[in-house]
């Protein structure tokens, strides 16, 4: 354990830690309870802290449940990569007791890069009120709705994980996060108070955590179609959890700026510099792939911008139909999708899905790839009748490529904010999925 690791600050000496005779993992929220007892400091630092996350299959969003305020009150959000923080509709459920409007003229405005006019301002007018609240930006990144949100703290309480179990509920002294008026909530899973932000400000979650816990400013998502997980700082690897043969295996890329960005985006972006369908490079001409790929939570397929996604629907259809190994059936499309097949006669592997031709994004060079596998590729929309999950983003997409939620599932991805770099395993090993780890946490 290293030298700062025996001095906590000041800050991390108000850590507590609550014990739930449920686990936080196990969703439910009607098993809590007050108690409150102090732990060893130092025993933090042999834990790693997890969200639980579940898809709704209505919306396609991928959901977690928060315990928050005084009262620990369950509270379903949908989950962001590129949102800069929580924010919660404050008005519903109870009202805690614990939470503090932060003001303007305070050190932890500026740090959340609020929308608010600063202090001097209002000290140069004697007659302006000296008390304004923090003012922040908050958006559903769904609808594209943006308003001005409230900065505010409160207790927070996230799982713990103890070597590949489940540890007790830990609580967050004074997290920050935004009061949100309650149209944000327009389009968002039924249930859902606000959003969970993952992106790269100094208040998202993965930092708040970092800086309270002394993590490492990293974080795992392994998402699924049924039950997924959230890892945050585990040290020093994710083996406890994934086994060593997944963790070990990730390759990795650089998290880059995208293209229209001055380096304030939230996004988490990558560069794809080609695509290859069953090895063949697709010509996309001068233009090629222009700017970052963007990795997504709260878009449900990957989109690629029109003139791409042409060329990649006709290479696709090529090598499935006229191939000497695979002849696909090509039936009529099923909204949102471009391309669909007859799933009749499609053999079919419980590990990598449907033997369908393999999709290749080359990152930085040709020995670094992120392949589409067929569970990752093929979309089931009826039992005789499966599409490629792939759809076109329009003519004016600000990214060529969103890479989006059912591409990432069964995929343990590492955001290493440390080092600005993405690890992927592209699929899981010895027919595992995210599912499977969340499982094996709730049954310890």
């Amino acid at each position: 354990m290293s030298g700062h690791d025996h001095h906590p600050s000041s800050q991390q000496k108000n850590i507590v830690a609550r014990p739930y005779p449920f686990s936080l993992l196990s969703d439910d929220p009607a098993a809590s309870t007050d108690r409150v007892y102090h732990i060893n400091y130092y025993c933090l630092f042999t834990r790693s802290l997890a969200l639980p996350v579940t898809k709704d299959p209505a919306t396609l969003q991928y959901l977690t449940t928060i315990y928050h305020g005084s009262s620990q009150e369950p509270i379903r959000v949908v989950l962001d990569l590129g949102c800069p923080s929580l924010w919660l509709y404050c008005s519903s459920g109870r009202l805690s007791s614990s939470r503090r409007l932060i003001p303007s003229c305070s050190i932890q405005c500026p740090a959340a890069k609020p929308s608010n006019v600063s202090c001097a301002f209002y000290a140069a007018i004697p007659t302006r009120r000296k008390f304004t609240t923090c003012g922040l930006s908050t958006v559903n990144s769904i609808t594209r709705s943006a308003t001005r949100g409230e900065l505010v703290e409160d207790i927070l309480a996230v799982q713990s994980v103890d070597g590949s179990k489940s540890g007790p509920g830990t609580t967050v002294d004074h997290f920050l996060f935004s009061c949100a008026p309650e149209f944000l909530l327009n389009r968002l899973a039924k249930g859902a108070q606000g959003m969970l932000g993952l992106g790269k400000s100094r208040i998202a979650l993965p930092a708040q955590l970092a800086s309270k816990f002394g993590l490492q400013r990293k974080f795992a998502a392994c998402l699924s179609s049924s039950e997924g997980l959230v890892l945050f700082g585990h040290e020093p690897g994710y083996d406890s959890i994934f086994g060593a043969e997944t963790s070990r295996s990730l390759m990795y890329t650089p998290l880059v700026t995208g293209p229209d960005d001055s380096g304030s985006s939230q996004d988490y972006s990558i560069n794809v510099r080609s695509i290859k369908i069953n090895g063949k490079r697709l010509s996309l001409g001068q233009k090629g792939i222009g700017g970052g790929t963007k990795i997504s939570t709260t878009v449900p397929y990957t989109t690629l911008e029109s003139s791409i996604y042409r060329t990649f629907i006709e290479a696709y259809k090529e090598a499935a139909t006229n191939n000497y190994f695979m002849n696909m059936t090509v039936v009529a499309p099923v909204a949102p999708f471009g391309l669909c097949f007859s799933s009749k006669e499609i053999p079919s592997s419980t590990w990598l899905g449907p033997m369908v031709p393999s999709i290749d994004l080359v990152l930085q060079s040709e020995m670094v790839r992120w392949r589409v596998h067929g569970r990752n590729a093929m979309v089931p929309v009826t039992d005789e009748v499966m599409c490629l999950g792939f759809l076109d983003g329009g003519s004016n997409s600000r990214t060529s490529i969103v890479i989006g939620g059912f591409q990432l599932e069964d995929n343990l991805l590492e955001f290493n904010l440390g080092a600005s770099m993405l690890g992927f395993s592209s699929s899981l090993t010895r027919q595992t999925s995210c599912s499977d780890y969340r499982a094996k946490m709730n049954s310890l």
